[in-house]
Order: C-alpha cells, then sequence, then structure tokens
C-alpha cells in the first residue's frame, strides 16, 4: 500500500461473555483496568515533568548567554567545539559536550527525553476504538558525535519509544520501536575553506530541506523517521546545495529489527539562495519510486518527479510562496499534479507583541476516476504542521485557509490561535492524512467542503533545555464525510507535551 511504512492501522477488539453477571464483573474489571493505566499514566507523566522541571532549576542558576550554546534541529547540526576553551563552560552538561580523547579528536554527547500525553474525541472520524482516558507516548534519544580532526565525523544516534495505555495497542509504526538505530553515518569533508564547504554523508541520517512541506523531521509522532543513503552537502556564505539518493527506514517495534524500505527510493536536490537583500530563493528537483502506491483510484507502481520554487522573506513583514508540478507514471497512467503556498504575516510593537499570518495553500486531487492518468498531489515527508500536531489531514487533495493570530505575553511564551478551512480541491478523489494515507474515500460523495478546526498551542521555554507545549484542536466535520464513511460531526484533541534537551 502508498506509504505502507507510515501508514496507521486502527485495531478493534471485542469482549464475549455468556451470561449477565460475568459481563457485569468483566465490564468492571475493564474500567478498574483502565483507571489504573489512566493513574499510571499521569503518575509517569508528572514523575517526568518534576524531575524535568528540577533539572531545570539547577540548569537555570548559571545563565546560557553564549550565542554558540544552541540546540538545533536536526541535532547534527550541533557544534560544541567552543567548549574547548574552559574559560566558556557554564552548564552541568559541558562536561559531556566537549570531551577530548586525542589531539584534534573529541566527542559530544547529547539526547532527548520527550513525554506527552494525547487524548481524543471520536479520533479518525469516529471509526477508531476510544481511548477516553488517553495514553502517554515517551521517546528517548541518544547520540554520539565524534570528530576526529576537521575532516572525519561520526554521528550515532540510538532512538527508544513506548506507548502506555491505548485501547487497542500501540499504532503500528509511529508509537513503538523498543531500541533502533535512529542515526549512524559517516561525514567527509572533503573542502573546508573561508568560503566554501563540501561534505558528504554516507548511512543513516535524518533529511529535512526548505519549507518541509516535502522533506521535513517526522518530529510530531512518537518514532522519528530517518533514511539510508548518501548525502552531498555544499555551502558557501549565501548558497547552499544538497543532493541525495536513499531509501526510507522502516519502523518495526523490536530491538535493532528496523531496515531499509527495499521497494522505495527518493533523491533529489535542492538550492538555496540567501543574502539577498528582501527575500530568498528555492529551487528544486525531487525523486519517488514505491512499488504498490494507493491512492482511492487504486494501488499500482508510483514512479514520481517533483520540481519547484519557492520566494520567502523573515522578519516584521513575512511571507513565504511556493509552488509545485509534479509528473511521471502511475502504472499505466500518466501523474500531472500541482500545489501552490502562499503564507504572509505581520508583526506589530505592543503589548504580547502581536503577529498575524495567513495561510492559503491548494494540491490537486485526481479528477476522473476512469482514466489511468493520476491527478493527486503526493505530499512526500510533509510536515505534520499542516493540520497540527493531531495531524488529521494531509495536503493532498486539499484546499486550507487559515488565519492566525500568535502572542507572546512573556520573552520565552508564545500563545498562537487559529481557525483553519478545509474543502477537497476535487470531488473525484478522497481525503488522505499527513503520510499520504487514504482516510476517507470519496465514494462519490458530491460536495467540497471538508470542515474546519479551530486550534490552541501554547510553547513555553524555560530554559535551553526544558521546554513545555500544549495543543488543543476541535473539529468541526463537514458533509462529505458523514456520508462517505458516516463519520462522527465533531472530533477533538488535546496533548501536553514536555521535552528534555541536553
Amino acid at each position: 500500500m502508498r506509504k505502507r511504512l507510515f501508514q496507521f492501522s486502527a485495531r478493534e477488539s471485542s469482549i464475549r461473555t455468556s451470561s449477565a453477571r460475568p459481563e457485569l464483573r468483566g465490564r468492571a474489571s475493564i474500567l478498574l483496568g483502565a483507571r489504573l493505566k489512566w493513574y499510571r499514566t499521569a503518575c509517569s507523566f508528572a514523575l517526568v515533568a518534576l524531575a524535568a522541571l528540577a533539572a531545570s532549576q539547577a540548569a537555570a542558576q548559571t545563565p546560557m548567554a553564549d550565542p554558540a550554546r544552541r540546540y538545533p534541529l536536526p541535532t547534527y547540526d550541533e557544534d560544541w567545539q567552543f567548549l574547548s576553551d574552559p574559560s566558556r563552560h557554564s552548564d552541568p552538561w559541558d562536561i559531556v559536550k566537549y570531551v577530548k580523547l586525542a589531539r584534534r579528536v573529541f566527542v559530544s554527547f547529547g539526547g532527548e527525553a520527550r513525554e506527552t500525553y494525547e487524548r481524543f474525541g471520536n479520533q479518525d472520524f469516529g471509526l477508531s476504538v476510544p481511548s477516553p482516558n488517553g495514553y502517554l507516548l515517551q521517546r528517548y534519544l541518544l547520540h554520539a558525535d565524534i570528530h576526529f580532526g576537521s575532516h572525519l565525523r561520526l554521528w550515532t544516534e540510538l532512538n527508544s519509544s513506548f506507548e502506555n495505555g491505548r485501547v487497542g495497542g500501540p499504532q503500528p509504526v509511529v508509537d513503538v520501536d523498543k531500541l533502533d538505530l535512529h542515526q549512524g553515518f559517516v561525514e567527509l569533508g572533503l573542502i573546508q575553506r573561508t568560503r566554501v564547504n563540501v561534505s558528504v554523508r554516507t548511512g543513516r541520517q535524518e533529511i529535512a530541506v526548505g519549507s518541509g512541506r516535502l522533506y521535513a523531521l517526522r518530529e510530531g509522532p512518537n518514532v522519528p523517521l530517518s533514511f539510508d543513503g548518501v548525502r552531498a552537502i555544499a555551502q558557501t556564505r549565501s548558497w547552499r546545495f544538497d543532493t541525495w539518493g536513499a531509501r526510507p527506514v522502516t519502523t518495526t517495534p523490536g530491538i535493532f529489527d528496523d531496515s531499509s524500505h527495499h521497494e522505495f527510493s527518493v533523491w533529489g536536490a535542492y538550492v538555496t539562495r540567501t543574502g539577498l537583500e528582501h527575500a530568498s530563493v528555492d529551487a528544486y528537483y525531487l525523486g519517488w519510486d514505491l512499488q504498490n502506491a494507493s491512492f482511492d483510484k487504486g494501488v499500482a507502481n508510483e514512479l514520481r518527479h517533483t520540481v519547484g520554487a519557492r520566494l520567502w522573506r523573515n522578519g516584521l513583514w513575512s511571507y513565504d510562496f511556493e509552488g509545485m508540478y509534479q509528473f511521471g507514471r502511475f502504472g499505466a497512467g500518466d501523474i500531472r499534479a500541482w500545489r501552490v503556498v502562499a503564507e504572509a504575516s505581520r508583526g506589530f510593537a505592543g503589548r504580547w507583541n502581536p503577529r498575524v499570518k495567513i495561510d492559503f495553500d491548494v494540491a490537486s486531487g485526481d479528477r476522473n476516476r476512469s482514466s489511468p492518468n493520476l491527478g493527486t498531489f503526493n505530499s512526500f515527508f510533509q510536515s505534520g504542521e499542516y493540520s497540527g500536531r493531531a495531524q488529521l489531514l494531509g495536503p493532498s487533495n486539499s484546499i486550507r485557509l487559515e488565519p492566525t493570530l500568535t502572542l507572546a505575553p512573556r520573552r520565552n511564551v508564545s500563545v498562537s490561535t487559529g481557525w483553519g478551512f478545509y474543502w477537497r480541491e476535487s470531488e473525484q478523489d478522497g481525503l488522505y492524512g499527513i503520510p499520504g494515507n487514504l482516510i476517507v474515500p470519496s465514494n462519490r460523495v458530491p460536495g467540497l467542503y471538508e470542515g474546519s478546526r479551530p486550534i490552541v498551542e501554547v510553547a513555553w521555554t524555560l530554559n535551553p533545555h526544558v521546554s513545555v507545549h500544549l495543543n488543543y484542536i476541535f473539529v468541526f466535520n463537514g458533509r462529505f464525510e458523514e456520508q462517505s464513511v458516516h463519520a462522527t460531526a465533531t472530533e477533538s484533541y488535546i496533548s501536553p507535551w514536555i521535552t528534555y534537551r541536553f
């Protein structure tokens, strides 16, 4: 099936009884078990939160004003060589961020612990088994970054992800991966000069480029995504060039059992020009080859090429315009698909530094079910921000219009609220999730309006190590979902999470 390694599946369970009294006892035991699971989940989350807050207080005793001290994403962009100067040590974790092993050889250790609570109301349009008490997701990452001089680097990162309390068990692919190599690559610096750097990475690695509308880190789900392949990066003061060829890594829940997807390969080239007076420009080509890809139209092998360009600017006035065109083959038919995005925002001076933003995003859908040709846009590895952390809907065959207001009550606190309105781009196609899985088939149901979603997000950065977030979404489904799959009229989602990084 299309993007099988990202698709979700709902598990159903039933309880069969032979008499009324055993049934009552069974229901009581189930209710008690659910309450105990909820109690353990809440306690675990509270204990982790208290531990992280205590650690943050210890770290906050020494302010970190050094601009080089940062924890970027992706994590392999970290650079702690400045700690070779002992006078710049100011954080308790500095003892492991720069460990000298020999002359011109050092290692840097780091990691992340993330605890997430999620609770849905009418999950998956009311078609999934409900988890009335919610569930807890835990993710732990640990990495080692070894530098052999200035030209050779070895990066390794382990991932361990768990789920507790979900009725029916964890979702495949995105919830559980007990222990595995998330990243492990060798980077060779071919050219290192004042004006130009060229390097090659070989092995397992994360890939994120541009706006995240086609290649983004899988930060929302519990299990992150990586690729097995080769990537070359060339960078000057105002130009950056990325090119790669890779296979996505499958996620299996055991220990050290993940591997390359042998029926799925991707490649691409991405160029960015920054430093212009008023804007920056991206241009790119991306390739995709997946066996047995699945769309509302059917299942076939998919060979897809994407060309695109982006014009963007950050500042008091910010904007982001991007256009994409896709062509290739789907079985015996041709692929012709497209996507256009326009975002603009304006910041205002005043109390709480308000910023107003408007997003307009249109991606094509298929227009003729009887034709072998395919018009559905493929969003590749789209960021989950398209429809909020709940990742209810992806951009394929979708029109999104969303105004947003962001406030900063304090320097390290932001509150964002918006209301997204969604339509199908074509009545002949269904609705797809973020990873491209079909979630609501068209079933020849007329009507373009899909629904709307008010959303609230709160982010609080206590210090460089600790951040706390809250995401709430309410969903008003349209008549299309109700008529196609007998969906519920509304859905809801709430998720607080806390992240500790070092």
